[in-house]
């Protein structure tokens, strides 16, 4: 059985994105984050973080919470934020392992052989690890994203008679 923690199990078995993962589902289960299911939107939740100072966890939330804005953020857009932070990077400092295991690894068969539950399942599993059926929603079946469109440009009826563009003749010559 290995020591590793939740979220050095997760920058093992799935690099820095299962670590954000991995922490927004650990602080939304302790309502550290609020979670808008509706717009799939995150923000800061009521309760204080309660990792143990001066770990790698704690630095990872703190980093999580300073992302936020006070009107919060899209999930998908706070976990690429997260799994960018340098708090996550010093993840690969702690851990004397390559950073992304091979599926064939001793080490992965057993992270994944210990029937893991919480928490450490979604650092094990990934998005099929989520146990509530609401946060594996969001992720399975994410919203489309908002069309960008041009600038509209309105066209103004300028001529003597009603027609739309320029009359050949009356202002611009023959």
């Amino acid at each position: 059985m290995t020591k590793l923690t939740e979220y050095e199990t997760a920058w093992v078995l799935g690099g820095a994105e299962r670590v954000a993962l991995t922490v927004f589902i650990a602080m939304a289960a302790a309502g550290q984050l609020e979670v808008g299911f509706k717009r799939q939107r995150v923000k800061e939740g009521e309760a204080p973080l309660m990792s143990a100072e001066g770990t790698a966890a704690l630095r990872i939330e703190t980093a999580a919470l300073e992302l936020l804005p006070e009107s919060g953020l899209p999930i998908d857009e706070f976990i690429t934020r997260l799994a960018g932070r340098p708090a996550i990077k010093t993840l690969d400092e702690g851990v004397s392992r390559p950073r992304v295991l091979s599926r064939f690894s001793p080490l992965h068969r057993e992270l994944r052989a210990e029937n893991p539950t919480g928490v450490r399942r979604v650092a094990v599993l990934g998005v099929a690890g989520i146990e509530d059926e609401r946060l594996r929603e969001i992720f399975e079946h994410p919203l489309p994203g908002v069309p960008k469109f041009a600038g509209v440009h309105p066209v103004r009826d300028n001529t003597f008679d009603g027609t739309i563009g320029p009359t050949p003749g009356i202002l611009y010559g023959p």
